[in-house]
Formats: C-alpha cells, structure tokens, sequence
C-alpha cells in the first residue's frame, strides 16, 4: 500500500517550468521580506513554513495569531487570522512588486502592525527575480506548470514526513527555504528536503543532505531527480531514498 496519495505531474517543458519557478521564488521573497520585519528580525536567515492543512507556503507567527500565506499554484497572497484566511487577498496576476508591497503596507495598518518595521532588505541575493518596479507578475502564463510545482510540492511535504517519522527521525515542521524554494525537514542528524529545481540541476529532485545551515544550504550527499521517478511506485521509491539517504551523487 502506499504510503501517501501520489500526485501525478506530467511532464512540461524544462524552460517554462523554469520561468514559472521564477515568478514562484519572486512571490516567496514577500513572505521572506515580512518573516525578517517581523517574525525574525535578529535571525541572519530566513525560514519559511509549509502549512499541510492548506498546502500554503507560510510566514511564522508575526505576533497576535498573524502570518502571510501563499499559494503556489496562482500566487495568491493573504494574511492568515488565528488559523483563518483573511477576507482580502490579492492577485499578483499583472501587478508589480511596488502593488504588492503597497497592499501588504495597506493590510498591515489595518490591522495595527507598526509598518515602520517593514523592510525589503533581504541576507541574501536577489538579483534575477522580479524585483524592479518596471515587471509584473504573470501567474495565468504559467497556470500548467504552476499546478505542476504545486503538486510536486505536495507530493514532497507527504514524503519528507513520512520519511521523517520513521525510527530515528523526527517528526518535524516542514520548512521553506526562500533562496531556493527548498522543502525540507531534520531527520536523525540530517536535512531531507526536495527542490523544484536550480542552477545545477533544472529539474525537480529530491535530496539527503547533513544537517547544517537553518536555510538547508548544505551540499545534498544524495538526489533523486524527477526524471527517475514514476508515478507507479512514486511514494514508496521517494520515501525509501530519503529514509536510507540513497547513494553519494556528485553533480
């Protein structure tokens, strides 16, 4: 029996998944921008949490049961109230990052947060996102492929927990790193996380790596690319890699 229901994929064109990553990763950095004003402000890294119950990429707690939340496969953005979706929410569909950062700044007023603690500064580069105020967001362009990295996503917070929670693991909060999108959990000394894909490897993959860094910077010891997964006997081929840590690979 599986061990979790598989979400199939499908296959998409390398270069758009990529593209469509790209608007994902640049939506990431708001929850990222917020997390550090408020949530961590002293912490040099920045983490982010994967809510199972809505399948959300999440800031902490911000103070008073508050956090942002995103969707992955729209780019929707709202405030989360003591566990609840707010009413307001917007679409990044054809709105640049200064719409964007005007509506949170808006949001936060409202509900009484000190907005002069707001800041986009980010510990880490961000040269390639969509930054400038001359961009806009596009998620209806890349509606097939943002789907696709919702389901992979899915797919990987199912396996890294139930990877996690065998003997010797450790049933963690799943964490999403804003740098690079990674989804991963601690697990008898080490990091088990998948990736949507990056400079080194386009291609989804999930990896074992030692535990080190918070932001799971660590060089992955192991990496199961989407390319040798089937759907047929995905959950439990997933699961089994990341339980033993697979084979050393170099790339």
């Amino acid at each position: 029996m599986s061990p979790f229901e598989w979400r199939s994929v499908g296959d998409h064109d390398p270069k758009r998944l990529a593209e469509a990553r790209n608007q994902l990763l640049s939506a990431t950095q708001w929850l990222a921008r917020i997390e550090r004003s408020y949530a961590a402000p002293h912490d040099p890294e920045v983490s982010l949490r994967w809510l199972d119950d809505r399948n959300v990429i999440s800031t902490h707690d911000l103070g008073s049961e508050l956090s942002l939340v995103l969707n992955v496969d729209d780019l929707r953005m709202q405030f989360n109230e003591a566990g609840n979706p707010s009413d307001h929410e917007i679409d990044v569909e054809e709105r640049s990052p200064a719409h964007i950062e005007a509506w949170l700044l808006i949001e936060l007023l409202h509900r009484g947060v000190d907005r002069e603690r707001f800041s986009k500064d980010l510990p880490y580069d961000s040269v390639g996102l969509l930054n400038g105020d001359g961009v806009e967001f596009s998620p209806g362009e890349y509606e097939p492929e943002l789907r696709a990295l919702d389901a992979w996503m899915r797919n990987a917070a199912q396996a890294i927990k139930a990877a996690a929670s065998a003997p010797g693991g450790q049933d963690d909060v799943l964490r999403v790193s804003p740098r690079d999108l990674r989804v991963q959990a601690a697990a008898g000394g080490r990091v088990l996380g998948f990736s949507p894909g990056d400079e080194m490897i386009p291609e989804p993959f999930f990896f074992v790596a030692e535990a080190g860094r918070a932001d799971g910077a660590a060089e992955p010891i192991a990496v199961l690319r989407a390319s040798e997964i089937r759907d047929s006997d995905a959950p439990e081929r997933v699961v089994a890699f990341l339980r033993s840590g697979g084979q050393p690979t170099t790339h």
